[in-house]
């Protein structure tokens, strides 16, 4: 079994969705307008828990969308 860390998994984890928003927007399938309320969707729900980091992770990584 590969030895990994939770912060490993997480990280892998966004990217991967972050592609996935990529390739959905780009095929059409999805227009960027409703990825990016989506985005700004999660990090609303994670600002309101005690996962700050993570709402600020959603924010790195898909910084690009917030401005869609």
């Amino acid at each position: 079994m590969t030895n990994f860390k939770a912060e490993d998994e997480a990280i892998g984890t966004i990217i991967v969705v972050e592609e996935l928003f990529q390739s959905l927007v780009k095929s059409g399938i999805v227009p960027a307008a409703v990825m990016a309320d989506v985005v700004r969707g999660a990090v609303a729900r994670l600002d309101t828990t005690d996962h700050f980091g993570a709402g600020a992770a959603v924010r790195h990584y898909f910084e690009s969308w917030l401005s869609k």
